[in-house]
């Protein structure tokens, strides 16, 4: 059987004459046509049913926990948020601390290496002043014995000539000048 076996025969029965015997008559009301009529209200109501108000119904059910996963979602979201936040921050003061204390050994080392440089140009400088004495100690030493070796090179000349002649007073003045302008 078809559907529309069934509603032609309801729609030709709603056409005859409502009777007027019955107590529904007297509303004015055919009880033919109104159980036609409740009969097509019924199949239009399950027909939207099926095809219209259970996938709108299924639809709006997703749509709300489409919408509730997105709000569970965004306050998951905003709660990472700010534990990063906090973890950005201790990082942060982690870092500058780590940074801080760097920097300071930096400056420690620096300063034990300036003071080790310092100590080194110091000891370098004094090994050069203790060299440059030894070597005015030992040009001073060749040099008193140079001059003591032409003294005594003008003391051997000056005996041979005054052994030679032999010396008066006046003599002995000119030898004894004589010697000292040799020696300027």
């Amino acid at each position: 059987m078809n559907l529309l076996d069934i509603i032609i025969p309801i729609a030709h029965a709603a056409e005859e004459p409502a009777v007027k015997e019955g107590g529904v008559a007297v509303l004015g009301i055919n009880l033919k046509l109104f159980i036609a009529q409740l009969v097509n209200f019924a199949v239009v109501l399950g027909i939207l049913w099926k095809f219209v108000f259970t996938p709108v119904a299924k639809q709006l059910q997703a749509r709300t926990e489409k919408i509730e996963k997105a709000m569970a979602d965004a306050t998951t979201t905003e709660k990472e948020k700010q534990e990063f936040a906090v973890w950005k921050q201790q990082e942060i003061a982690k870092v500058k601390t780590e940074a801080g204390s760097i920097i300071s050994s930096a400056q420690a080392d620096a300063g034990k290496v300036k003071e080790d440089l310092l100590k080194q140009a110091k000891e370098e400088q004094q090994k050069l002043i203790e060299q440059g004495k030894k070597q005015i100690e030992q040009e001073k030493a060749q040099a008193l014995q140079a001059a003591k070796s032409e003294l005594a090179d003008i003391i051997t000349t000056a005996t041979e000539k005054i052994l030679r002649e032999k010396l008066t007073g006046d003599k002995d003045q000119k030898l004894i000048k004589d010697s000292l302008k040799d020696i300027k």
